[in-house]
This record gives C-alpha cells, sequence and structure tokens, in this order.
C-alpha cells in the first residue's frame, strides 16, 4: 500500500510540473517543486526551486527563473561542447535537437532559439498566447480530477495531446524558412523512455519497495 502511494504522489508531481513547463524553467516556489526537491542532496537548480532557500538568499522567484534558465541553457551547451570536443559532434548537434524537443513549447522562448528563427513580436505575442491557453486547460483538468489518483493516467495523456497541439499551431505560425531552420533545430521526433536512467555515477541502483 505504501508502495502504490508513492507511486500516486509520483504522478501527481510529475504532472503539477507539466502544468508550469510552458512557461518557465523547472518550476519555481514552494509547492510541487519544492516537495519534489527534498531528499535530493544539495543539487543547486534544486535549492533554488524552494522557497526558503529564495529567502534565505534574497532572490525573487523571477531572479531564480532566469538563473535557472541559463544554467540549463549553458549546461545543454556545456554537454554539446565536451561531445563535440570528443569528435562526436553529431552526437552532440543531436544532444541539442533532444533538449529542444523536450522545451517543447518552450523552445520558443530560448533566447538562442529565438535568435535563430528571427521570431517577429507578434509570433512572439501568439506563441505566448498558445502557452497560456494551455496552462489555464491543465489548471481546469487539475481541479476536476482533485486527488483522485485514478484519474492521473488520462490527464496526463490530455495534457501531453494538449501541449502537442499547442505545438502544431506555433510551428503553423512559422515563414517558411523558419520552419526550416525548426526542422534542423529539432531533427527527427524523438520518444523519450522513462527508467532505465544511470542513476549517478555508480550506475544503476535497485529501487526499494516497501
Amino acid at each position: 500500500m505504501r508502495f502504490m502511494n508513492k507511486v500516486a504522489l509520483s504522478a501527481l508531481a510529475i504532472t503539477g510540473v507539466t502544468c508550469f513547463s510552458l512557461a518557465q524553467p523547472p518550476g519555481v516556489g514552494g509547492g510541487l517543486g519544492g516537495m519534489m526537491m527534498q531528499g535530493r542532496g544539495g543539487d543547486p537548480t534544486q535549492l533554488l526551486n524552494n522557497k526558503s532557500v529564495l529567502d534565505e538568499l534574497k532572490l525573487s522567484e523571477e531572479d531564480a527563473k532566469e538563473i535557472l534558465q541559463k544554467y540549463s541553457d549553458e549546461s545543454s551547451s556545456l554537454l554539446a561542447k565536451i561531445l563535440a570536443d570528443k569528435g562526436k559532434k553529431d552526437q552532440a548537434k543531436r544532444l541539442e535537437q533532444i533538449r529542444t524537443q523536450q522545451l517543447g513549447l518552450r523552445a520558443f522562448s530560448d533566447e538562442k532559439i529565438g535568435s535563430l528563427l528571427k521570431l517577429s513580436d507578434e509570433q512572439k505575442k501568439e506563441i505566448k498566447e498558445l502557452g497560456e491557453d494551455v496552462r489555464k486547460e491543465v489548471e481546469d483538468l487539475r481541479k476536476d480530477i482533485g486527488m483522485d489518483f485514478s484519474k492521473m493516467g488520462d490527464m496526463m495523456k490530455k495534457v501531453g495531446e494538449l501541449n502537442k497541439q499547442a505545438l502544431a499551431k506555433a510551428t503553423e505560425l512559422l515563414k517558411d524558412d523558419q520552419k526550416t531552420a525548426w526542422q534542423d533545430l529539432v531533427g527527427k521526433p524523438f520518444e523519450m523512455k522513462m527508467g532505465g536512467g544511470r542513476g549517478g555515477p555508480g550506475g544503476n541502483r535497485p529501487r526499494r519497495v516497501d
């Protein structure tokens, strides 16, 4: 029973992050993002997700969002650079493409990507409105299911479909040359499979089930 409760809570946390992923970097504040960082050790990105840490550092949530976005961009660029320096330029480019795909609609607010696409102010405005529409719809879905974890799977599917539809609408706003540049940025579709990670420097770690 304890194991099932953990699964349900994990699903709720993941959905909560998805709800806000269109509008900002990894969640900031004392809500679900703050709950998720507990037990994660000293990861600075997780620390900046916690409101009490922000209060101690005298940083606003907007400061944290900007810092986390820059950290994410520079970390990704560093990984790609390391791959390129090892002579794996194709892998470096593919890593960047996967990252862009994972950003989804938020990719268009990425400074580097926006510069490459040469988005107009009107395009930026319309894409931002798409993100706000999705956020509101997801919030409505969350209110509808409340704490009924049996409906969580269906909700996550709906959220995924909403994100997919919004991204399709955003790409339709692009001009032909922008669409060509966008396709080069994302490459062929990639499906991220959950689980199977290395679990840190020591490789895969067995999970305790109790």
